[in-house]
């Protein structure tokens, strides 16, 4: 009668062991190096159009130019976002202030600012949205 044969020897589970070994460091090290996203954005819009998206983490101040003297500019700090000045006329965009994920629920138009002469439009991203 012949003698049966181990599943696998000692050289196969070393190299899956190995092979496991590996694949979990390197899941591991694109969970730990690849960057993270801010959840925290705010999305700009020139009409319809996407103009830009805006991480509300990043202080920053965003020119608007749509290249016929029409110019918003929106401002970031410290995770909010206004409309800073704008070429329209009556400048409600302006006097509608900071938006934050801590004051939109507050606001009158909760996480949008709008200047509708320049039909430039932010929106606050909600995270059930």
């Amino acid at each position: 009668m012949a003698e049966k044969q181990p599943f696998m020897k000692k050289k196969d589970l070393l190299i899956v062991a190995i092979v496991l070994a590996v694949a979990a460091l390197g899941t591991a090290a694109v969970h730990f190096l690849s960057p993270k996203q801010s959840t925290d954005f705010a999305v700009i819009y020139v009409g319809s159009e996407v103009y830009q998206i805006v991480d509300l983490n990043e202080d920053q101040v965003i020119e608007v130019d749509q290249g016929n003297g029409t110019v918003n500019h929106v401002k970031v700090e410290n995770g909010a976002i206004d409309m800073a000045d704008s070429s329209c006329p009556d400048q409600q965009c302006v006097y509608q202030g900071e938006m934050s994920m801590e004051n939109y629920e507050k606001r009158i138009l909760r996480n949008w600012i709008v200047c509708l002469p320049n039909q430039v439009t932010i929106e606050l991203a909600l995270a059930e949205e």
